[in-house]
């Protein structure tokens, strides 16, 4: 008899949350492949459009540190889809909004 129940608790307990822990794993790994991919793909068009400028414009955008602030602002976009991610897999609602 003990069996039956336990064969039970594992049936309506322990095989569903099995199935949401996969299932968001699957989603974490799909959303991170996609994410990683299309900020390689920008940072490196971004890259290449600055390749592309004179050498003195180059030199500009040195000085002025604008690889530095790409990187930060795919940084922020990454933390962005991060927070966001996290607050739909927990399922509870939103404490606070961060305003870009």
């Amino acid at each position: 008899m003990m069996w039956y129940y336990l064969a039970v608790l594992f049936n309506i307990i322990i095989v569903p949350l099995l199935f949401k822990a996969l299932k968001a794993l699957g989603i974490m790994a799909v959303s991170y492949v996609g994410i990683n991919l299309v900020l390689d793909q920008a940072a490196s068009y971004i890259q290449s459009q600055m390749g592309q400028t004179t050498v003195l414009m180059q030199q500009m955008l040195g000085v002025a540190k604008i690889d530095i602030a790409i990187n930060i602002y795919l940084s922020a976009i990454t933390t962005r889809a991060v927070l966001a991610g996290m607050n739909k897999l927990s399922g509870r609602k939103k404490d606070f909004v961060l305003k870009a």
